[in-house]
């Protein structure tokens, strides 16, 4: 039986924001008042970079385990 969860992605997406606001809090930066200030060029560069790295996951979590046994 797996130990992964039976919905990573959602698990994996919440990590993921738990630690992006955690750290733009932690330097003092309002992420309300970032998205104002992007550009649309920077905007479609992040999402494209979400979309890469969420298809890197989702090839990583589906890759079949191997129990390793001595």
């Amino acid at each position: 039986m797996s130990n992964l969860p039976e919905k990573p992605n959602v698990i994996s997406n919440k990590v993921i924001d738990l630690l992006v606001d955690d750290t733009l809090r932690r330097n003092g930066i309002n992420p309300e008042n970032i998205k104002e200030k992007l550009t649309d060029r920077q905007k479609h560069q992040l999402k494209e970079l979400v979309d890469e790295l969420t298809q890197q996951v989702n090839t990583f979590t589906n890759q079949p385990t191997t129990d390793k046994k001595n």
